[in-house]
């Protein structure tokens, strides 16, 4: 066998080996002739016509026409095995088959291979210049590489048969590279042509197509994260580690043997395919549920996508669970990405259906699905119906979809789920397991509290029955285990043990009474108000502001609440308190249901807490550290004693509190205490900034209305609060552009939340004992989102760097290239949305250029260069274009410029325009040589901008390039300058980006640096 014939077997197995299905490439070898293909044209072309649909394929006979010439030369002068030929014409009858499902999928391929026949030589004549030459053959071998990639470009595409829309720009774009390539391949013809000259065109290409694929993947990844940073879903992956770690070795055993269970894991159960797990509260649903996806995500060949719902989240709906199946769906593959950055998301964050629509195109296209909904009973009666009739749906329609549910067995849920489940009772099945889960407890509480031997056989003795007791929860043993866990005297052990609750209710009845009991009132008001504020918060309330809302005392409103020491919630409220993240909750949400009931004597008053927490939060905010008069050093010295802790829960809950008060206690007159409160924030933080404007109605209590012939200011201060509220909850305003927002608000408070912002970070690259008094204050996430409508407002990042990488995805860096459009400098999350707006906005639009009426092409060789920083400034693209060429005439220091200028405005369109135009080409690079100061000086300007793009732009640009020898102290000191502008930024994005390409030397052979 001859080199070439090899060099062809190769190419071959590549192929097949790509393909991945081999059934495609058993189909296509059954096509072994040109004459094949065109009997089936026939065919294809009588069943069009019969159908009404006839198409134009007589556009695709040059390509046909090119390929017979293609194979006649191969077959005469490499004598190519017929297997190889075979790969010329059988893929053409399949992929017309294939697209012919769709008309516009039929029409997109046939002019592929229309450009692709344009493309090819006429290769007879080709063989004629190179007879008997073997340069002849290393050609035939490029041109074979290069049919085949279309090939496995378009069969990919094609074989899937699904959202042609969506994935069709992208493959239509790798398909372009391909006929570039072809076409450059002319510039070979040429009897003096160099076998060196056509092996780096081989390379040149392998790379090229290298970075087209990174830079692409690189797009995606961006628009992903951009759209993922304005919808913001909730991630659940936190909750899965907290709950897999809490799994006891060897509990939920009883599931993995359960026969419905192994029915659905394979798929069998078609007339009831929804499984849903059942039990009584406490049954270990969650951890069961966590072990469900840890054992499911180690199997290959599926999806698997889940949610874990609970009470705590009050702002959980239909639409969130949906728009968070959505995103983690999609993070598993490129071409999922790639469908939901090339959909209409633009009503996503707000249109249930929309969200419904785009995550079935993703179950249909991902395959096999596990959607696993933990909870289902813990949220908003209303909205579960609406999802689990989606799940229902979901179900019925992709046969991929695989649902499992866990919940109480509510009779509206049974109702919803309509007779489409397989039901399993867990708390009928897990008392093995609680078995289990009671041993291990036990165990580890003898190792840690060193009970001897002869008082272990007896505690052992007296918890014989527990697990009996525990009646299938393990939340039961649970709470048992934490009311005698730290109990010294054997004696009150035994008493426990052999008295044990008779019911789950019972023990959190037994844990109130103790605390309603405590002989000091001081001990008893605390625990009642911790239990109490943790039921009322609208979102979760951390240790940290806890412990200073304790010390605001309406009856003192200027004694400043220093935190001088921590609190023991657990030691003060007993086992029904955890803290989980530094967030403090209840163990369960029965214990919720419970101590808040008013048929329990001595229970909580829900409505209550919520207006002493509302007035509390007034009060802090009325005291002198809320001053927005003062000066940065004395901001700083409040950060540093603490002052701040409750700020943000303060400024962002106290009127959703007062809603919920009015709310719970039915009241339709508000209490003097309340108005005397809001008559003091009126007074003491109303904003100077504020311009009123139209006021809500509908989102406002009846006793607030009420209230406004008497108070109407107050009245006032209420609905602008609301409308600030509602309106910041939902914009992507930041919080270092008060400009645009700020005028919104009738209080001075987000003064200091924007000086927070600011003072924080400076405060975090000062001394160690500064850092340790920030993270005793405000914990390990005390950097925020600066973007108002993200929940990482309220959750915060480790470290600046955290916080500033997820603020980059929040940009929109896809500008309209039209002056004067308002989208020139606000942008879009993705360039479809971009491209739409386009189309939409601009596609009558008669003049792309200046409002002058002179002509760019007109202007004069002086007024040239002004004009053209003036274009890169302003980014008119549209108008910079025609003027290309005249811009190869200016000096090749100018040029530079011109480039250096687009990088430091952060232009990607206009470097994107360079670089197609090989301007950037003709300015760095030169006989063969690239000048890698000049580049190096390029590359940092495009790195301080921060722009992922402006680097995908210029990391493509250099793969295009064939470097030659260089100067290796000028190519060293180069590098270093990039590397050292990369690590200064501190943006991992860049670095990832960078790092490979710097790694290899730009992919430089080490011969050439010399």
């Amino acid at each position: 066998m001859t080199t070439t014939q090899r060099a062809f077997e190769a190419a071959m197995l590549d192929f097949k080996n790509k393909l991945k299905d081999h059934s495609v490439y058993d189909q296509i070898a059954q096509t072994t002739s040109i004459e094949q293909v065109y009997q089936d044209i026939e065919k294809l072309q009588d069943k069009q016509a019969k159908s009404g649909r006839l198409r134009h394929l007589s556009k695709i006979e040059p390509f046909l026409a090119r390929l017979r010439e293609y194979s006649s030369v191969v077959e005469t002068f490499v004598q190519a095995k017929p297997d190889i030929l075979a790969l010329l014409w059988g893929p053409v009858k399949l992929l017309l088959l294939w697209a012919d499902v769709l008309k516009q999928s039929f029409d997109a391929l046939v002019s592929a291979l229309e450009e692709i026949g344009n493309a090819l030589p006429h290769f007879c004549e080709l063989a004629a210049m190179f007879a008997g030459n073997n340069r002849l053959q290393a050609l035939l071998v490029l041109y074979f590489r290069d049919i085949l990639h279309f090939y496995l470009i378009s069969t990919e595409f094609f074989s899937m048969r699904l959202m042609f829309e969506m994935l069709w720009p992208r493959h239509k774009d790798r398909i372009q590279v391909v006929v570039k390539h072809m076409a450059s391949h002319r510039d070979l013809f040429r009897e003096e042509v160099l076998m060196e000259e056509i092996r780096r065109a081989d390379e040149m290409r392998n790379r090229e197509f290298q970075h087209f694929l990174q830079t692409e993947e690189n797009h995606i990844a961006q628009e992903y994260a951009s759209h993922r940073a304005h919808i913001s879903p909730k991630s659940y992956d936190a909750d899965l580690y907290r709950f897999s770690e809490a799994v006891c070795n060897g509990t939920g055993k009883w599931l993995f043997r359960d026969q419905s269970f192994q029915n659905w894991l394979a798929g069998k159960e078609k007339v009831k395919p929804i499984l849903w797990l059942r039990g009584i509260p406490g049954a270990g649903k969650t951890l069961l549920t966590s072990s469900v996806i840890k054992h499911i995500q180690s199997l290959d060949g599926t999806h698997t996508v889940f949610v874990f719902l609970t009470y705590l989240d009050s702002h959980t709906s239909a639409l969130s669970v949906l728009q968070s199946l959505i995103f983690q769906l999609a993070s598993t593959s490129l071409s999922l990405k790639t469908i939901l950055c090339q959909s209409d998301l633009l009503h996503l964050g707000n249109d249930f259906k929309v969200a419904a629509t785009l995550l079935q195109t993703l179950i249909e296209s991902a395959g096999v699905v596990r959607v696993i909904i933990d909870g289902l009973d813990e949220i908003n009666p209303t909205q579960r119906s609406r999802l689990i009739k989606e799940l229902v749906r979901l179900n019925g329609e992709c046969g991929g979809c695989h649902i499992l549910l866990t919940s109480r067995a509510e009779s509206d849920i049974s109702r919803d789920l309509a007779g489409k489940t397989m039901d399993l009772q867990v708390d009928k099945n897990n008392a093995g397991s609680i078995q289990v889960f009671v041993n291990q407890t036990m165990a580890e509480w003898f190792k840690e509290r060193g009970f001897v031997p002869e008082v272990q056989d007896k505690v052992q003795g007296w918890a014989a029955p527990l697990a009996f007791h525990a009646k299938g929860m393990f939340l039961y043993v649970k709470v048992i285990f934490r009311i005698i866990y730290y109990i010294n005297n054997i004696e009150d052990i035994q008493n426990e043990l052999e008295h044990l609750p008779s019911s789950l209710e019972d023990a959190y009845g037994r844990v109130l009474q103790q605390i309603n009991a405590f002989r000091d009132p001081r001990r008893r008001n605390l625990a009642r108000s911790i239990l109490g504020w943790v039921g009322c918060a609208p979102s979760p309330m951390t240790l940290k502001e806890i412990e200073q809302a304790l010390l605001v005392d309406p009856k003192f409103p200027f004694k400043l609440p220093r935190v001088q020491s921590t609190v023991d919630v657990i030691q003060i409220c007993g086992p029904i308190i955890d803290i989980v993240d530094g967030y403090v909750q209840f163990v369960h949400f029965t214990v919720r249901e419970y101590i808040f009931s008013t048929k329990i004597q001595s229970s909580i008053n829900l409505s209550e807490m919520s207006l002493d927490l509302a007035i509390r939060c007034m009060v802090y905010m009325c005291q002198n550290h809320h001053d927005p008069e003062l000066t940065d050093d004395e901001i700083d010295a409040n950060i540093l004693w603490g002052a701040y802790r409750l700020h943000h829960f303060s400024s962002s809950f106290w009127i959703d509190l007062i809603h919920q008060y009015l709310t719970l206690s039915g009241s339709e007159t508000i209490p003097d205490s309340l108005i005397n409160q809001l008559r003091i924030l009126l007074d003491t933080r109303s904003s100077d900034h504020y311009t009123q404007s139209d006021q809500p109605k509908d989102s406002i209590h009846s006793a607030i209305l009420g209230l406004e012939v008497q108070e109407p200011s107050l009245v006032g201060l209420l609905k602008s609060c609301t409308a600030f509220k509602t309106s910041s909850s939902n914009s992507n305003n930041r919080i270092n552009n008060p400009e645009e927002w700020l005028h919104t608000c009738p209080l001075s408070t987000p003064q200091i939340s924007i000086t927070l912002h600011e003072r924080l970070e400076i405060l975090d690259d000062t001394k160690s004992s500064v850092s340790e008094s920030l993270s005793y204050h405000y914990g390990p996430r005390s950097f925020r989102c600066g973007f108002l409508g993200c929940r990482y407002r309220r959750y915060g990042f480790e470290t600046t760097t955290g916080r500033r990488t997820h603020e980059r995805n929040h940009q929109k860096p896809w500008n309209c290239n039209v002056p004067g459009c308002r989208f020139v400098t606000q942008g879009f999350f993705s360039r479809k949305m971009r491209d739409d707006h386009l189309k939409k906005g601009h596609s009558h639009a008669a003049d792309l250029g200046t409002s002058s009426t002179t002509s760019p092409l007109k202007i004069e060789d002086e007024e040239l260069q002004p004009l053209v920083f003036d274009l890169i400034e302003t980014n008119r693209v549209g108008i910079l274009a025609p003027l290309i060429p005249r811009l190869r005439n200016l000096q090749t220091g100018v040029q530079i410029e011109v480039a250096a200028h687009a990088a430091k405005m952060g232009s990607h369109s206009i470097l994107q325009l360079l670089s197609d135009s090989g301007l950037l080409t003709g300015a760095f690079y030169h006989n063969g040589l690239l000048d890698w100061s000049k580049f190096s000086y390029l590359a940092q300007l495009a790195l301080q901008s921060e722009s992922i793009g402006l680097s995908q732009i210029l990391l493509c640009w250099v793969g295009t390039l064939d470097f030659r020898k260089v100067d290796p102290a000028v190519f060293q000191a180069a590098v270093e300058n990039i590397i050292g502008t990369v690590l200064g930024l501190d943006f991992e994005d860049l670095f990832e980006l960078w790092k490979p390409i710097i790694a290899s030397g730009f992919g430089m052979p080490r011969t050439h640096v010399a």
